[in-house]
């Protein structure tokens, strides 16, 4: 099953990764179709009662480029792009953790209905036979199962040595699910402080070319102020969904661990009958093996008595 598991979560990394390529081709070639558009230096420009389509060219020749998600990343250069390149795969491991958490942190796969009810068919039937509840644990790989087969292991001993087996079992069985979307927390802790490294080098890099453009050029400054702060924007944008996501899926996690335990408790009455048999049958052998001793006991002494 882990196998199972971890080529899911390629496949729908590489689909998210494949649909971020995408998304940035189609910004690329939007912004050179709008480049190619641009008119030409000293051409006649539109007239002024084309009030709509002098405004739309304006801005396209004032700055350049499309003021989108985009043609914003592109702008910013080789300084900016590394950190929306990072914070794009971020935002990728994101998105393949929650879509496989979504796919499989569901109650079907955690305690199946069809194991719940067999389970509950044996209890109502009050079969008491260890074998019979570890072969239907056998026949469902899920958590539910796990944590019943370690009780069964201390089947016939004290209660609270089952219950002790079976609370352990149920800790790693939800830490094995908590481990699961910890990227999530690890992107929701990074993204942001990307985004903010990010901003402080557009920062530093827009006060060095404006001090190199002299006095009077507030524009230039402004531009690549606007043009750092959407890191952090992105960072932030990145982050927020994350941790809501970790935070659902821990509440998710703390539920199901509820639920099975809630599920087990109806065990309880059939591992004290297993723990009663127990010790009836080993009284009965020790009340066997007194007798057969004191039997024997008795042949040694007749025959003693008799020689």
């Amino acid at each position: 099953m882990n196998w199972l598991v971890r080529a899911e979560s390629r496949v729908v990394f590489a689909l998210a990764l494949i649909l971020m390529l995408m998304f940035v081709a189609r910004q690329t070639s939007q912004l050179n179709a709008q480049e190619g558009e641009l008119p030409a230096e000293g051409a006649a420009q539109p007239a002024a009662n084309d009030g709509a389509a002098a405004d739309k060219t304006a801005d396209k020749t004032a700055g350049g480029w499309s003021e989108s998600l985009g043609g914003m990343i592109i702008k910013s250069g080789w300084i900016g792009i590394p950190f929306y390149v990072f914070l794009g795969i971020l935002s990728v491991v994101a998105t393949t953790v929650g879509l496989e958490r979504l796919t499989r942190l569901v109650p079907t796969r955690i305690m199946p209905p069809q194991f719940v009810r067999d389970l509950q068919g044996l209890i109502r039937a009050g079969d008491d036979e260890p074998e019979n509840y570890r072969r239907l644990c056998e026949s469902s790989p899920s958590p539910l199962a796990a944590v019943l087969r370690a009780g069964l292991v201390r089947a016939g001993r004290p209660l609270l040595e089952v219950e002790k087996a079976m609370e352990d079992a149920m800790s790693r069985e939800i830490g094995a699910i908590r481990v699961r979307h910890q990227p999530l927390h690890v992107v929701g802790g990074i993204a942001p402080l990307v985004g903010l490294l990010g901003t402080v080098v557009g920062m530093i890099f827009a006060f060095y070319q404006s001090s190199q453009a002299g006095l009077g050029k507030a524009e230039v400054l402004a531009e690549y102020i606007y043009l750092a702060l959407i890191t952090t924007a992105l960072g932030l944008t990145v982050a927020i969904p994350s941790m809501l996501l970790a935070a659902w899926f821990n509440a998710r996690a703390d539920r199901f661990m509820r639920d099975m335990d809630e599920c087990l408790l109806d065990m309880i009455p059939v591992f004290v009958q297993m723990e009663t048999s127990v010790s009836a049958d080993q009284d009965s052998a020790a009340t066997n093996r007194d007798v057969s001793t004191s039997n024997a006991t008795l042949a040694s002494t007749g025959s003693s008595t008799g020689s």
